[in-house]
């Protein structure tokens, strides 16, 4: 028998699934064959041992007419005549093919025959006479043995850009990687020291950061995040199965890491015991194996602790934790495990800092304290019990309910709402406690609706009350309407008006706070706003403009005064054309369609002009006016025109307002043409329609 090398041989992958987790084994088998030379006749059989399964193939049969003596000179260049089986013939060379007296180079690099070059993808083959050669990748050298194979870059410094202290890890597949070691900072290609793990240079108190070059000092408990997550209560239990697609349930802190602080309605802490399974929005919940530190000076590190299958502490990691000034605790988390591991929380109050109001006390629920009503509280009617109590004021509507009556009458006070759901009431606690809605008097507002009949506007809305639900339906809701009544006039219609038009600015005089409101009318008494979302006018339209300040008492001294207003095409005032239209409190005197009837006199200016169109096609109006407010007790405030020079001047407490845009409509106009046609005349009407865009027309030679 004479072993042949040169033979395919296979690659098996077997692969198996298990949570997650990929497991890939590896058999590499080399079947071997071998010559057998002039075979005696009869039976052969192959004796093997092994634990796999094993196969013979035939792989040819070559048929030799006679035995006989031979030389080297008898065979071919590439051949040797050798003895075998008692016989000498001619055999070629390793490396060739043939009978002897013809031998022909063997193609190692073919798939029929085995060469070791590429594993791992690393290298390939080239043929040579009677041979082959190895390319092998830059990763990786040639070994005749093996083949190509993996370089260690970590056995010479030279093959390597690690730092000198760093701890390099040499990888298959041409790869290796640099760390720095403990007490050292960088990326493992430059280490330097770290600061931060030599001994305590910023305290026990606060954290040391490295960074290139240098380190800093920071107090975790202003640089935390706020986690406001109410399923990490440790009352949050579930028993599942496997079922219920566990799977579409838990939650998950897989990849959290850095300083937090939990809240809910009150700051919450880590759990100093064992939580049971299921607990907590998760299947793994996560506890503190430790006490929090009772002093705001320190940091101190904790063992946070799983409860998982096998125990009540597994897969223990190291936290840090740090109580702040106000009592509240921050923790450095780190990320757990897996992806069914949280962190629980429970409160970290109780009653004695729980402020409720006299018709409520307080209770702990679920381990978090809170204000509930009071079990003896009496009823009266049904109609006194719900009825709310209506404040109307210009600016805002008020609503309010008691909460502890509308509770004990079975109605739900967290899902009461307006006629718009997203108008949902709040809680005040003063002499009782309330569940109060706020709304604007403006159509729209809240889903409510106004009606003005010329003298008085009403704004109506719907308060609905819910009973009681398992928290997924609603049967019934109680409807109890409200509404408000209001004088029309310009400072009414423009404080119920909801338009883009309304722009309010604060002005703070002193100790006194005043809104000025701006907005578009459509008519001379200024009684109708526009609210639309656009506003449109043709060239014959008149625009009035109306100013109010809110906020001012029965005895303050000051007045509102226009200083300069301006149009522009754009909303940048201070680009482009411009046109005035105010300047100093004065019109323009060019304009004789401006007029200012009230300026400067009151807590009230318009003004009014008609609409214009910038040249060059330019359709938009923005209108920008210097509003301000002027002290009548040391200032003459009224306008005097032409302008002198007035304490309303002054641009203390001056503030600029910008409303727009002002679209103007298309205009429609008719052109006569004459056209000639032999000797006569013929006339026809064209109509231009003026567009709200800007086109470039270019002339045909027909039409």
């Amino acid at each position: 028998f004479e072993k042949n090398p040169y033979y395919y041989y296979n690659y098996y992958y077997y692969y198996y699934y298990y949570y997650y987790d990929y497991n890939y084994h590896y058999d590499h088998a080399i079947p071997i064959s071998h010559l057998v030379k002039s075979p005696a006749a009869g039976s052969w059989i192959l004796s093997a041992q092994g634990n796999t399964s094993l196969s013979l193939q035939i792989l040819g049969f070559t048929e030799l007419d006679k035995p006989g003596n031979c030389s080297d000179s008898d065979c071919h260049p590439n051949a040797t005549c050798s003895e075998f089986g008692g016989y000498g013939e001619c055999t070629c060379k390793e490396g060739f093919t043939g009978d002897g007296t013809s031998c022909n180079d063997i193609d190692e690099c073919q798939n029929d025959y085995t060469h070791n070059c590429n594993t791992y993808g690393a290298g390939s083959c080239v043929n040579t006479i009677g041979s082959f050669t190895c390319n092998c990748s830059s990763e990786y050298g040639y070994n005749a043995e093996f083949g190509c194979v993996d370089i260690d870059e970590c056995a010479d410094r030279s093959l390597n850009n690690c730092d000198p202290v760093a701890i390099c890890t040499n990888y298959y597949y041409g790869s290796y990687e640099c760390a720095c070691p403990y007490g050292y900072y960088g990326d493992g290609r430059h280490c330097e020291i770290n600061e931060c793990q030599q001994g305590t240079p910023c305290g026990s108190n606060k954290e040391c950061i490295k960074s290139i070059g240098s380190y800093s000092c920071t107090d975790p408990c202003s640089t935390y995040t706020v986690l406001n997550d109410p399923w990490r209560s440790t009352s949050n239990t579930y028993n599942y199965n496997y079922g219920d697609y566990w799977y579409n349930w838990y939650h998950c802190d897989y990849g959290l890491s850095g300083w937090f602080r939990f809240k809910g309605e009150y700051d919450q802490q880590i759990p100093e015991h064992c939580v049971p399974r299921s607990s907590c929005g998760t299947t793994t919940p996560i506890w503190m194996n430790g006490s929090h530190p009772t002093g705001s000076d320190v940091i101190v590190d904790r063992t946070a602790c799983s409860n998982y299958y096998d125990g009540c502490c597994t897969h223990p990691f190291n936290i840090s934790v740090k109580m702040c000034p106000g009592g509240f605790y921050v923790y450095k988390l780190q990320s757990p495990p897996s992806c069914n591991f949280a962190y629980c929380t429970e409160s970290i109050y109780n009653c004695s800092g729980v402020h409720c109001a006299p018709d409520e006390e307080c209770r702990i629920v679920g381990g978090v304290p809170g204000c509930y009503c009071k079990s003896g509280i009496q009823l009266g009617n049904l109609e006194d019990d719900i009825k709310p109590q209506v404040t109307c004021g210009l600016g805002n509507i008020e609503v309010r309910f008691r909460k502890c009556l509308v509770e004990k009458r079975g109605y739900n006070t967290s899902s009461i709402h307006l006629r718009d759901y997203s108008c949902r009431g709040i809680i005040e606690r003063s002499d009782k406690s309330y569940i109060t809605f706020i709304t604007r008097p403006a159509d729209g507002s809240c889903g409510g609706s106004s009606w003005n009949d010329g003298s008085v506007i009403r704004y109506t809305n719907t308060v609905y009350l819910a009973s009681y639900s398992d928290g997924v339906v609603i049967r019934y809701e109680l409807p109890i309407n409200f509404h408000c009544d209001y004088p029309s006039d310009m400072e009414i219609n423009l404080l119920t008006a909801i338009s883009t038009y309304v722009v309010s600015v604060i002005n703070v005089i002193g100790t006194e706070n005043f809104t000025i409101t701006m907005g578009l009318f459509q008519d001379s008494g200024y009684t109708t706003p526009y609210t639309a979302s656009q506003v449109w006018l043709n060239s014959s339209s008149i625009l009035y403009v109306g100013v109010i300040v809110t906020g001012a008492t029965a005895s303050s001294p000051f007045v509102l005064v226009m200083k300069n207003c301006y149009a522009t095409p754009t909303p940048d005032g201070s680009s482009g054309p411009r046109y005035e239209i105010l300047t100093n409190q004065c019109p323009n005197k060019n304009d004789p369609t401006i007029s200012v009837p009230e300026n400067g006199v009151s807590l009230k200016g318009r003004f009014s002009l008609q609409v214009f169109k910038f040249l060059g096609g330019l359709d938009k109006i923005y209108l920008h006016c210097q509003v301000g407010l002027c002290d009548t007790s040391n200032s003459y405030c009224a306008s005097s025109c032409p302008a002198m020079r007035t304490a309303s001047n002054d641009n203390t407490n001056v503030k600029n307002i910008t409303i727009g845009p002002i679209y103007q409509k298309a205009a429609v106009s008719s052109v006569g043409v004459n056209l000639s046609s032999g000797g006569g005349k013929r006339e026809i009407k064209v109509t231009l329609l003026a567009s709200r865009s800007e086109h470039a027309w270019k002339s045909r030679p027909h039409m």
